[in-house]
């Protein structure tokens, strides 16, 4: 008899000891199938741009600064998206570059962002000139593309100097007399060719 009683019980823990695990898989299971599938994003097109929403309608080049050794000038490009939406980054490279060595002797790239849909925005590119003849390069990119570039040539002289009595010492070489410069007023006088644009396709 007691035999017997210890079989049924254990036959009875045996069979809820099997309840609970085939219960608990059941969960686990209807847990994992019953939850949502997600769904892969979609792969977001790259942006498309007209071919010529870009377009730079006036260039300046204005002196900010001089030193005995060099003169730094802003090269002013007032650039419009005529497209409705934003534009992509727009971001330009400049070289300057030696005409007597064909070396590129500065570089400069400025990030300006996104332009507004519609919109004009003036873009403003430091350089920097010495005495000698140049030749600008500006690559304008838009997220990373190339889409305009510009060229332009600049002769640079130093008008004058300071003696070590610091009065001015007025150069022979200077590019027009000291009286009548059309050029910037100051130590060094520049001159420079329109900038001529190209669109790359």
């Amino acid at each position: 008899m007691t035999m017997d009683k210890n079989v049924k019980k254990a036959g009875a823990l045996l069979t809820i000891t099997v309840i609970i695990i085939v219960g608990t898989l059941g969960a686990i299971s209807l847990g994992v199938f019953d939850k949502p599938v997600e769904k892969p994003k979609p792969i977001e097109p790259k942006p498309y741009y007209p071919i010529d929403h870009l377009s730079i309608d006036a260039s300046f080049l204005l002196k900010t600064d001089e030193t005995n050794e060099s003169v730094n000038v802003s090269c002013d490009l007032f650039m419009t998206n005529t497209w409705e939406k934003e534009s992509g980054e727009i971001k330009a490279t400049a070289y300057v570059i030696e005409t007597s060595t064909n070396l590129a002797i500065y570089k400069n790239t400025v990030v300006f962002g996104n332009l507004d849909a519609n919109s004009t925005t003036e873009l403003n590119i430091p350089l920097q000139f010495s005495d000698s003849n140049y030749e600008i390069e500006i690559l304008l990119f838009e997220d990373n593309k190339i889409v305009l570039k510009a060229k332009s040539t600049i002769t640079s002289r130093q008008r004058y100097y300071y003696s070590g009595v610091g009065s001015k010492v007025y150069l022979n070489d200077f590019l027009s007399d000291p009286v009548s410069s059309n050029a910037f007023d100051g130590q060094w006088e520049v001159k420079n060719t329109d900038l001529s644009f190209y669109r790359v396709h």
